[in-house]
């Protein structure tokens, strides 16, 4: 596809701006920061099957969530199914307070070992006034942004154009990296009639394509809770390119493309 003088000149007005933009963003301090992340399996009292995903922050804190996979089975992956995890005024770094999806406490764990990050122990006491002893081992981790899944909770209902997201360093760099600088400018250039983030299936996701021209140009993204990964599709000239940090197009991305475009 021949591009043309004015696309060329929109580009380099573009890099100029997304210059000053990350100028900015780093000045507030509201880029994503990089840690860790962790998935684990464990038990509670010995018999209650639980998945737990843990975000460590750069201050070293950590917080997140846990679900029964029993609650899992009969529910569905929804919000509601996850319990989530915060570290508690008290005791930060011994102590977890545990709010359900209202948010009401539910639960504190107390005696929280989590140093060696591999395994996780500790004491659980529910409202009921009744103690379980907690064990959990890593099954996946990750370097990047845990902080990720706060920033994107955090802009719920907001468009991207709105805080910037595109020209924050961290998710620019990650998004680069994915598609290659040349496809995210162009994902840059036609996110003009958007809509706010959402979320479903684990995923915060938006959509955009360029003003009166639905829908060729458009592009959706999503950012996967359950992997750390980031997707994204763009419709060009009628054809359809889809990118996967974790390799595969999940399905679940797709059907969501599917739906939204």
């Amino acid at each position: 596809m021949d591009i043309n003088i004015s696309f060329i000149f929109l580009m380099n007005m573009v890099d100029k701006f997304r210059i000053l933009i990350v100028l900015f963003v780093l000045i507030l301090g509201q880029s994503a920061v990089s840690a860790a992340v962790y998935k684990l399996e464990g038990m509670v009292g010995g018999k209650y099957a639980i998945v737990i995903e843990l975000e460590e922050h750069s201050d070293g804190f950590i917080s997140g969530r846990y679900a029964y996979k029993s609650t899992l089975r009969k529910n569905g992956d929804v919000e509601c199914s996850w319990l989530q995890i915060n570290p508690s005024y008290e005791a930060p770094v011994t102590q977890w307070t545990i709010r359900d999806c209202k948010p009401d406490v539910v639960e504190e764990w107390y005696n929280v070992n989590f140093n060696d990050r591999k395994h996780l122990t500790a004491r659980m006491k529910n409202t009921k006034g009744r103690s379980y002893d907690v064990s959990a081992t890593v099954t996946a981790s990750a370097s990047g942004s845990p902080s990720t899944i706060e920033y994107f909770k955090s802009h719920i209902g907001d468009c991207p154009s709105d805080f910037h997201m595109f020209f924050d360093p961290f998710i620019q760099q990650r998004l680069e990296d994915l598609m290659g600088e040349k496809n995210f400018n162009y994902m840059a250039y036609i996110y003009q009639t958007q809509g706010g983030i959402e979320y479903t299936k684990g995923m915060f996701y938006g959509s955009a394509f360029m003003a009166h021209q639905c829908c060729d140009p458009a592009t959706v993204w999503a950012y996967d809770t359950d992997n750390n990964s980031f997707y994204v599709w763009i419709r060009k000239d009628g054809k359809d390119y889809w990118w996967s940090e974790s390799g595969n197009v999940p399905y679940k991305f797709q059907e969501l493309v599917r739906a939204t475009i």
